[in-house]
């Protein structure tokens, strides 16, 4: 059985999990050689970004940050019920098992964490147009630039439905 065949798993994982910062490094690597430059490089993520990382038995697939940006509570927990947005960012997936709905699954699960810890609106930013998309094929809409944005970079949000029946 090969391993793209075998089930997904996800584990959570901090910004400085070695397997985060060595995905990170393959992430950042692709548009250096694309561009031949630094532009499009995605930058470490910050302190208390939560990982999501996708893995086939013990093979790393890929991974997606999620983070707080407004109303974060004082314990760092995640958003407090006055202001409930999480920033999706650093979603990657490993050349090996891209086209294969890797992307929208670990999309869908940070959506499903952000929304267990209480968010109501997912922000996430596609600096690669390539990745407009995918975004709008998941339920994200075009907004305003947030943040410091490349130029080039699309903006997105996407309102998340209360959690119901659980």
């Amino acid at each position: 059985m090969s391993e793209r065949s075998e089930r997904i798993e996800l584990v959570e994982a901090s910004f400085d999990d070695p397997i985060v910062t060595g995905l990170h490094a393959e992430q950042a690597a692709e548009p250096a050689a694309r561009f031949r430059d630094a532009v499009g490089r995605r930058s470490p993520a910050e302190p208390g970004t939560i990982f999501l990382v996708a893995r086939a038995r013990m093979t790393l697939i890929g991974c997606v940050g999620l983070r707080w940006v407004s109303g974060a509570g004082t314990d760092g927990g995640g958003p407090s019920s006055a202001d409930q947005i999480a920033e999706v960012g650093h979603v990657y997936v490993r050349p090996d098992f891209r086209r294969l709905g890797v992307s929208r699954l670990l999309l869908r699960a940070a959506e499903d964490l952000a929304r267990r810890r209480g968010c109501r609106i997912a922000r996430l930013v596609a600096v690669d147009p390539r990745d407009a998309g995918l975004c709008e094929f998941s339920g994200y809409v075009p907004i305003q630039p947030f943040g410091p944005q490349l130029v080039r970079s699309g903006c997105f949000e996407k309102r998340l439905r209360a959690e119901t029946g659980r």
